[in-house]
């Protein structure tokens, strides 16, 4: 059979039976154009091959470990966090409204009003992190499961290390000291290995953060989740706090100082923790 091709002019070529050669000739690409859009994520620290990926639409937490070879031995799977771009910017407006509920106070003691200005300047100045608490387990038990986040374009998992300290920071006598994990061992146990309270400390309202970004209020009498047992908790009834895991932080924050700004602030141990949440730092009140 002979074949006859002629040449055509560009401008008397239909667009339209161009792309039906093209569907045609590779009908899987053609199928493809204005479907749903591959994401690209990234993986970072204790994955057995970190790095960047290209994965379906519908990708999740399990189809990222799979691809990235699953976890080292040296993961902390319970510290694991997701980085998003769009929860900054969600984070950067509440951190605003945060910033304004602080400053809409009533004037204070006389020369503490530039110390209250540098707190709200510090805790202006902190980045929010975007960071959204992502706990791991084997992907076969991960996928499917309410923990099996779907993913988004530029994302990163971050999986940290295995710690085996507790670190204590903040009003105590040797601050950011690293403790050996104890199993059992209360938040007053570890303030006192690190020297005991310093002056003007609030024994009671320490601050548990986790790797993963979540932050707990170690205060008897109200209800606190305990990430370990994955349910809920009454201090005052069980006679204890918040279960300390290994690569905690215990922050022991200061009293205001006598007419300080901060007394006439409602629920500022909420807002405070909050802020902690969002940049990873508690603000130190004057």
């Amino acid at each position: 059979m002979i074949f006859v091709f002629r040449k055509f002019r560009a401008n008397r070529f239909p667009a339209s039976l161009a792309f039906l050669l093209l569907a045609a000739a590779f009908p899987t690409q053609a199928g493809a154009i204005g479907g749903p859009r591959p994401v690209t994520v990234s993986v970072e620290g204790e994955a057995r091959r970190p790095g960047s990926y290209t994965l379906p639409h519908d990708a999740t937490l399990s189809t990222l470990i799979l691809a990235a070879g699953g976890y080292t031995g040296n993961a902390n799977l319970r510290g694991a966090y997701l980085v998003r771009e769009p929860e900054k910017e969600a984070q950067r407006i509440e951190l605003r409204d945060l910033l304004e509920r602080l400053e809409n106070t009533r004037a204070e003691r006389p020369g503490g009003r530039d110390a209250w200005r540098r707190l709200l300047d510090g805790i202006r100045a902190l980045p929010p992190l975007g960071r959204i608490p992502a706990p791991l387990s084997h992907p076969r038990l991960l996928k499917g499961s309410p923990q099996d986040l779907p993913l988004s374009d530029g994302d990163t998992l971050r999986i940290p290390s295995k710690r085996d300290t507790v670190i204590v920071n903040g009003a105590v006598r040797t601050p950011a000291t690293a403790l050996p994990f104890t199993e059992g061992a209360g938040a007053k146990e570890y303030v006192r290995r690190a020297g005991g309270p310093a002056e003007r400390a609030d024994m009671g309202h320490l601050y548990l953060l986790r790797p993963d970004g979540t932050v707990t209020l170690w205060n008897r009498g109200v209800i606190v989740w305990d990430h370990a047992a994955s349910r809920w908790e009454i201090p005052f009834l069980t006679g204890s706090g918040p279960k300390i895991a290994p690569g905690d932080t215990i922050f022991v924050p200061r009293k205001p100082a006598p007419g300080s700004r901060a007394g006439s602030v409602k629920r500022l141990h909420a807002l405070l923790l909050r802020i902690a949440e969002i940049t990873g730092t508690v603000p130190e009140i004057p």
